[in-house]
């Protein structure tokens, strides 16, 4: 009895382990083959080199798309934050009937795929001959990012004793005093976790981006999108890949060290 517990133990860790090798497979190729000294990709690497790197570092097309992504992702995610903080309070304290019929409005960017919502904008804001524009952009990733935070700040939500904000207001406080010295300090993680998690959506989002973006407002994806299209994989984009690999991994190991942030995706 005792050994076959033991070894079923042992094939339940020996599956996690394959699955995990499984995902972490192309993580792995890419930072791999992004020290490749060779113009082609390979892995495991021919030589090693740090070619690429020093070539993304001067790339100037790159490195503008790329300060175009950080731009519109940066902006979609302020504005999201600011939007889903009162509309999360609205559906905690809200009627049950009208926050389950408003929960299922917000979460439809998130269940319905991405090109049916490039091709509904492509077709809607075409009437309006505004198609390329920087607010365009932003706004649709505004609507795409949006629902992602409702979701992780009305997580946090769940968690909050409102009893606290009554015990506010009957000391003299105003409503305003209240939300920003009260309710906001206590959300404040999961805000943080949702804008996080909102910003890497915006700055990867390719396919409503390709849809609607200009050709004057190039992003990092749809570049590389294009690029791979015309001339195969490029082993400088490797190496900014792996750059965001670990920039997002540094974040990601900060945020649970410090906010235990994977309990508001529960």
């Amino acid at each position: 009895m005792k050994r076959q517990k033991h070894l079923s133990r042992f094939l339940l860790a020996l599956a996690a382990i394959v699955v995990l090798v499984f995902l972490l497979a192309p993580i792995i190729a890419v930072i791999g083959g992004s020290f490749n000294g060779e113009g082609y990709f390979s892995f495991p690497p021919d030589t090693w080199s740090v070619r690429w790197y020093q070539a993304a570092a001067s790339n100037e097309e790159h490195l503008s798309s790329l300060a175009h992504s950080l731009k519109v992702a940066s902006v979609a995610t302020l504005i999201s934050v600011v939007l889903c903080i009162p509309a999360s309070l609205a559906l905690v304290k809200g009627s049950r009937k009208l926050t389950s019929f408003m929960k299922k409005i917000f979460m439809a960017p998130i269940f319905l795929p991405a090109i049916v919502w490039g091709v509904g904008m492509l077709l809607f804001f075409g009437k309006t001959n505004v198609r390329g524009s920087f607010g365009l952009l932003v706004a649709a990733h505004v609507v795409l990012v949006t629902p992602y935070l409702i979701r992780v700040v009305g997580s946090s939500l769940d968690e909050f004793n409102f009893t606290l904000e009554d015990a506010a207001i009957s000391l003299g406080a105003t409503p305003a005093q209240t939300f920003l010295r009260v309710t906001l300090p206590l959300i404040s993680p999961g805000v943080v976790v949702g804008a996080v998690f909102g910003f890497m959506i915006s700055f990867s989002e390719l396919i409503i981006t390709l849809f609607i973006a200009g050709s004057n407002f190039t992003t990092f994806p749809v570049r590389v999108y294009s690029e791979m299209r015309t001339e195969g994989l490029n082993p400088m984009v490797l190496a900014y890949s792996t750059i965001i690999v670990v920039v997002v991994l540094v974040i990601s190991i900060i945020g649970e060290k410090c906010a235990r942030w994977s309990r508001f995706f529960s």
